[in-house]
């Protein structure tokens, strides 16, 4: 479930990292050269059942997931899984966000090892640590149902097997030089291992961000026909650094009770000079006329976890986790505000300071029962405690009369979770899964004004899903489930500081909370047809039905002279989605042909909001989605290269009730080539956007009461450069 947040946790408050990881010991040995051969032929034998048990465990369960591979992750030479994810079909990457396509990121569930992380971000996992991750299309009673769009669950990878180094080094070129180097060391002794991973990155998370963007806006009130045209110009210099150190040690206890502890440290600090120009063209002249403005912050983040994995001598299977989280997050904003002849009008001093403390709990119990049944039942909660401080001051040039604005709030989110799932194999070929969660997240919040939230929402969500096997050798399937999701609201959804701006307008209108806010609630219908045949081609049809009650919007109003942004539930939705994917080898089709493999996907939407104007209230930004990727294998020399693109069209949408928007969607097409030199040693270079270097216009539209404003913007893009060295050792 997503943490709620309280005012300005939105730039901060992600998520805790829990990881689950079994030990195993050589068996006893004659003599130390039959023991390397046992060993060696082990890790082979166990290698080969990881890389296919997966994906043929997937096609065996009853609940649908897809497989995205470590080998897939790294294909691009990407440093997080962010970049790495965005060309997986079914996956979108919206303003740095994972989530499924066909809704917005809030809707998509993302956890590691099964459960939600809390405090650090996704990106802070280095890709070497991931094994694989999991893609549910569907709902599953053992994750939170806060999955409307469905779930991601990052797995990462088991204990160290045998003692390894690597160092890997990058550098890349978008819209400014960015650069890592990752370290990984793992080892084992007996029944103990460890890993370390311990991560450097410069200029990482802006590099794609432009320094220059222009914004024209035309106003008119039309009642009185009065017209406004202006445009803002703004030029920003921006830099980032980022540690991150991720410790893991798991113990095999003499009563086979499997204990790992997992750790993650991460520190971030981001500066950014801005320069923000307002050009009047007619009509109204705004009072501010430019603003020079100095950014920084600085995040701390801190959190471990001991998970205890045994089984119980009737057989009952235990899975126990405990940890916390502790956060601090420090942000400064000093800006000179001057009026439209250059005459400095006032100075503002922004200073927010955000601490977090998160305890969690989780666990599950494997019950015994007969051959057709598996038995699960389970808890999960957790409780965070945040302080937060946002103070701002104006200090004006011609007068003592300054403006404090001092605000403080305290909130106290908590979240509790109860659930049971039993898979029943009814027939030889043929499953079901019938899971109940109850759900329950609430957050209590008061500031210094005196303002209290006590919000509470609590969904009992049924999880249906079966599976038929078509034939005996399973490579056709078809699957059918039915599940209740929900999205809670956040808490700065609920209640946060009033956020004032500069130059209020429709276009930037203050921002203020909404205490009423009711959860979202959904029914959702998913079927597929799969197809895995032994000759390598592999085919899918996947379509979902989805009805949505008090979907969240923004709303722009005026109050007090002037506009003010909030949410408020907008009515229902409903939505419709249909996907067919495809992967081969090119063998599959022609003799003697390259080591080639295929792979493609197109996806269509149709979807509506009862209570927005029509005709542009769709849910997304686009109707179809297609991906296309081929990945060759040199025969005589160490060479593997290989393309990904994605095309999707583009129309307006009504992002809120009183605003819509267009963005031009550019296609997105990559490319890239591996060296290996040796077992140890390779060298990757990759150019991401190959088509870039060409600007995308975005139009919103807005009309509140008689006012109606227009905008245009150019959005930038780029090609983006990368290279990759790693060495093994």
């Amino acid at each position: 479930m997503h943490t709620p947040k309280s005012s300005v946790i939105t730039l901060i408050l992600c998520n805790v990292i829990a990881v689950s990881a079994h030990a195993q010991q050589s068996s006893d040995t004659k003599t130390q050269t039959q023991t390397q051969a046992q060993t060696q032929a082990q890790q082979t034998q166990r290698v080969e059942v990881q890389g296919k048990s997966q994906e043929q465990f997937a096609r065996t369960e009853t609940a649908a997931r897809s497989i995205v591979s470590n080998a897939e992750l790294t294909r691009f030479g990407d440093n997080n899984i962010v970049d790495a994810m965005k060309r997986v079909p079914g996956v979108q990457v919206t303003n740095n966000k994972l989530h499924l396509l066909g809704m917005a990121a809030g809707y998509t569930q993302i956890l590691i090892d099964g459960e939600a992380p809390r405090g650090i971000t996704v990106e802070d996992i280095p890709l070497n640590m991931i094994e694989r991750v999991e893609i549910y299309r569907g709902a599953n009673a053992q994750f939170s149902t806060q999955a409307m769009a469905g779930t991601i669950n990052i797995i990462l990878k088991k204990s160290a097997t045998n003692k390894q180094h690597s160092i890997k080094a990058s550098v890349g070129h978008m819209f400014q030089n960015t650069g890592s180097v990752d370290w990984f060391h793992s080892d084992k002794d007996g029944n103990l291992s460890h890993t370390v991973s311990v991560s450097l990155s410069k200029d990482r998370s802006k590099a794609s961000q432009p320094e220059d963007s222009t914004t024209n806006f035309v106003n008119e009130n039309t009642l009185s026909g009065v017209k406004s045209e202006f445009q803002n110009v703004s030029h920003s210099k921006r830099g980032d650094e980022s540690l991150r150190i991720s410790p893991r040690i798991q113990y095999k206890t003499d009563s086979n009770i499997n204990l790992t502890s997992t750790s993650i440290i991460a520190h971030n600090r981001f500066n950014a000079d801005t320069t923000s120009q307002f050009n009047n063209v007619s009509g109204r002249v705004f009072e501010i006329g430019k603003t020079t403005s100095h950014d920084s912050n600085r995040g701390t983040n801190f959190g471990s976890t001991l998970k205890a994995v045994t089984s119980l001598d009737n057989q009952i299977g235990v899975d126990a986790s405990a940890g916390f989280q502790a956060q601090s997050f420090i942000a400064r904003s000093q800006s000179q505000n001057y009026l439209p002849d250059g005459t400095l009008k006032f100075n503002r001093d922004l200073n927010t300071d955000v601490h977090v403390i998160v305890g969690i709990t989780n666990g599950k119990l494997s019950i015994p029962t007969n051959a057709e049944h598996d038995l699960v039942i389970g808890w999960s909660g957790w409780r965070a405690n945040v302080d937060v401080e946002n103070n701002q001051s104006d200090r004006y040039a011609s007068s003592q009369n300054n403006v404090f604005r001092p605000h403080s709030a305290n909130s106290v989110m908590d979240n509790a979770a109860f659930f049971a799932q039993d898979d029943w194999k009814f027939k030889k070929n043929s499953s079901v899964s019938l899971g109940l969660r109850w759900e329950s997240q609430g957050i209590r919040t008061e500031n210094n004004f005196g303002d209290k939230v006590n919000n509470r929402a609590s969904v009992l969500s049924p999880v249906v899903q079966t599976m038929w096997q078509l034939d005996p050798q399973n490579t056709e399937r078809i699957r059918l489930g039915v599940s209740r999701t929900f999205k809670a609201p956040e808490g700065t959804q609920l209640l946060m500081p009033k956020i004032f701006v500069i130059n209020n307008s429709i276009e930037s209108p203050n921002i203020v909370g909404n205490p009423n806010l009711r959860p979202e609630l959904s029914w959702s219908l998913d079927a597929a047809f799969e197809h895995n045949g032994k000759d390598g081609l592999n085919y899918a049809i996947r379509a979902k039905a989805q009805s949505i009650e008090d979907i969240h919007r923004e709303v722009v109003f005026e109050a007090d002279n002037a506009y003010w942004k909030r949410f408020v539930n907008a009515g229902t939705a409903q939505s419709q989605s249909l996907e067919l994917s495809t992967q081969f080898p090119l063998k599959r089709w022609m003799d003697n042909a390259p080591d080639m493999d295929f792979s493609a996907s197109y996806s269509h939407f149709w979807s509506n909001v009862k209570d927005l104007a029509t005709p542009y209230n769709s849910l997304t930004p686009y109707q179809y989605v297609y991906t296309f990727g081929a990945n060759y294998r040199a025969k005589d020399i160490p060479l593997t290269a290989g393309v990904s693109a994605k095309i999707q069209d583009s129309h307006w949408q009504q992002i809120s009730l009183t605003e819509r928007q267009y963005l031009k969607t550019p296609k997105n097409v990559d490319i890239y080539a591996l060296w290996k030199f040796d077992k140890q040693s390779q060298l990757r270079f990759a150019l991401n956007n190959l088509l870039g270097g060409k600007a995308y216009d975005s139009f919103t539209y807005a009309s509140v009461g008689n006012e109606r404003s227009q905008s245009a913007r150019a959005v930038p893009t780029a090609r983006n450069f990368s290279m990759t060295y790693e060495y093994k050792f």
